[in-house]
C-alpha cells in the first residue's frame, strides 16, 4: 500500500515538473481555471446540458482562431478541459489526475485567451 502511494507521489511530481518546464519555454501565462472561465463566458461558446444517472453535466465547445476548446463541468466543478489546434494538443486537464494543477500558472506559445 505504501509503495503505491510513493509511486503516485513520484508521478505527480514528474507531471508538475513537466508543466513547469513547458511553461518556462513559452509565452502566454494562464491557469486552467482562467481558461475554463474564458470558455464559459465567451459569446460563441456552444453549451449542451445532459443528465446522466441522475447527475447533471454541462459540455462546452468553442472554436476560435484555429483553436478548439472543450470543457466538461458538473455544477461549478471542472471535470475536463482540452485545448488544441488541428496539429497539436495544447492543454489536456482531467480533474481525476490533475487537480493540483487547477490554479498553477502555465505559459503557452499561443494566445489562448483571445481578445473579444
Amino acid at each position: 500500500m505504501k509503495l503505491n502511494q510513493i509511486v503516485d507521489n513520484v508521478k505527480s511530481t514528474f507531471r508538475q515538473a513537466a508543466v513547469r518546464v513547458k511553461s518556462a519555454m513559452t509565452g502566454t501565462t494562464t491557469t486552467i481555471q482562467e481558461l475554463a472561465d474564458y470558455v464559459l463566458h465567451h459569446s460563441k461558446t456552444q453549451q449542451e446540458n445532459r443528465t446522466l444517472l441522475g447527475i447533471s453535466y454541462s459540455f462546452y465547445h468553442l472554436e476560435k482562431e484555429g483553436i478548439h476548446y472543450y470543457l466538461e463541468m458538473r455544477g461549478t466543478h471542472i471535470l475536463q478541459l482540452d485545448v488544441q489546434t488541428t496539429d497539436e494538443k495544447i492543454v489536456s486537464y482531467r480533474s481525476y489526475r490533475d487537480q493540483a494543477q487547477l490554479h498553477i500558472k502555465m505559459k503557452f506559445h499561443e494566445p489562448l485567451l483571445g481578445q473579444d
